[in-house]
């Protein structure tokens, strides 16, 4: 395909204006752990969020056609700053303000993270032309971002904690599990308002937990553990619709056949409480409760003629 310019007005787009938006708040991120001010950084990372989420839509409404893929590298690039760079600079600052050895630690958790990120981003490119799925292949390295910002905004940190978090992160961004679209407008609306709250200037805390960032934290969390059931299923085959719906029968027939057995348990238990109650009413029982009692006492009656001699006298 021959290229009719080499401008950057051919290339440009405002999808791409949008992106640079998300790269601009990755570096402000970036300048602001440098700067001390660890929460102005994460903030200004979920406000990167926000402008990766909006230029893919844009993109969709505009039916912009990416013929050469500079949209998509100017997003992978901006992704890298934003949500490879800024968190992992966020992680390696606080360490470091424990101590040399703790920061030299998170240090190697950082680049790790980054490293796992920006092997996501390319393979991403490389493969989304190329395979049937509406969703992502690995865990998405904006997730990464916003589970270490949100998990500093939720005023509960733990630097430990945040150093797990980023290990799991930055395998599940080089495996080869499915991670669906969140396509849910009640889940995307409930998570701008969270982060519009986090922005304003209102406090909506408990003490010093911030509530808004906690419930993005623990939503991000979720989506990051859900699809572990990947490790257990065959995605290729399991989900197509035949085997979804022979599995679907599978299970009713198995469950038809639990419920049947429990069926003809309890009609057996109750069959067998209404003969004892029939014997109650009858006497029969009773009777035989009468005799065992009988037979106790004579057993005890024996016990005491040894204990006294009487039997060795007989």
């Amino acid at each position: 395909m021959r290229i009719k310019s080499v401008g950057m007005g051919y290339f440009l787009a405002i999808p791409d204006v949008i992106s640079i938006l998300n790269l601009v708040f990755g570096f402000l991120a970036i300048l602001m752990v440098i700067g001390n001010h660890l929460t102005y950084a994460s903030l200004c990372i979920l406000v990167a969020v926000v402008f990766d989420s909006v230029d893919g839509w844009v993109s969709r409404k505009l039916n912009r056609e990416d013929k050469f893929g500079f949209g998509k590298n100017i997003d992978s690039l901006a992704d890298i700053v934003s949500f490879g760079v800024a968190p992992s600079i966020i992680l390696y600052y606080i360490g470091l303000g424990i101590s040399d050895w703790a920061g030299y630690l998170m240090a190697i958790i950082a680049v790790l993270t980054l490293v796992c990120g920006m092997l996501r981003l390319t393979r991403y490119n490389v493969i989304s032309d190329k395979i049937n799925y509406h969703g992502f292949i690995g865990f998405p390295i904006p997730g990464t971002a916003i589970i270490i910002a949100t998990y500093y905004l939720s005023g509960l940190f733990n630097v430990a904690v945040a150093a797990i978090l980023m290990l799991f992160a930055a395998y599940l961004m080089i495996s080869t599990i499915r991670y669906p679209k969140v396509d849910n407008y009640y889940i995307i609306g409930f998570g701008a308002v969270m982060i519009l709250l986090l922005l304003l200037p209102i406090n909506v805390s408990i003490g010093a937990v911030n509530l808004p960032a906690l419930a993005l934290f623990v939503l991000s969390l979720v989506y990051m553990f859900m699809t572990f059931l990947e490790f257990f299923i065959d995605t290729e085959e399991a989900l197509t619709a035949e085997n979804v719906n022979r599995n679907i029968g599978q299970v009713r027939e198995i469950t038809a056949d639990k419920f049947s057995g429990s069926l003809s348990s309890a009609k057996d238990a109750f069959k067998i409480m209404r003969e004892n109650i029939n014997k109650v009413s009858s006497g029969e029982i009773i009777g035989e409760a009468k005799a065992s009692d009988k037979e106790d006492e004579v057993e005890e009656e024996k016990l005491l003629n040894i204990s006294t001699g009487e039997v060795e006298s007989e």
